[in-house]
């Protein structure tokens, strides 16, 4: 069973949040939305691996008038996903197993989404400090 957390940087705060695969199999973000303006490497990653546990298979999918963007965008301070948008970066962190995927994403704009750019490996045991260190260098990085 994959687990996915997701990490966005916007104007300098990190946003740690849960993925849950829904039943008909595409993924949505969780309400609980974790924002960091200066986190140290070992917060970052425990607020990963947090969100890690947290992710969860076969949700129902939420009725069409749920607004699924609208924790993240609370947290954040904006109104819209395409303000949202216009200043983000992502990583994600995928548990698959004993082995984590740690993806940085390209940002396509508010219509365009996020889209994979490259991925890197490391084991499940991986220090959180670490885990930390490696999802803020793949964000600094990140376009």
């Amino acid at each position: 069973m994959t687990k996915i957390a997701a990490v966005y940087e916007r104007k300098g705060a990190l946003f740690v949040v849960a993925s849950h695969r829904t039943i008909a199999g595409f993924w949505i973000d969780d309400e609980h939305v974790d924002r960091f303006d200066a986190p140290t490497h070992e917060e970052l990653g425990q607020a990963i691996e947090a969100a890690l546990a947290r992710s969860s298979n076969g949700v129902p999918i939420p009725p069409p008038t749920v607004q699924l963007d609208k924790p993240l965008l609370l947290a954040a301070g904006v109104g819209s996903w395409a303000t949202f948008m216009k200043l983000s970066k992502r990583v994600t962190v995928s548990l698959d197993g004993d082995v984590l995927n740690i993806t940085s994403h390209t940002n396509l704009g508010s219509q365009g989404g996020f889209e994979e750019r490259s991925s890197i490996e490391a084991p499940s045991s991986t220090p959180s400090s670490t885990l930390g260190e490696k999802v803020a260098g793949l964000l600094a990085v990140s376009a």
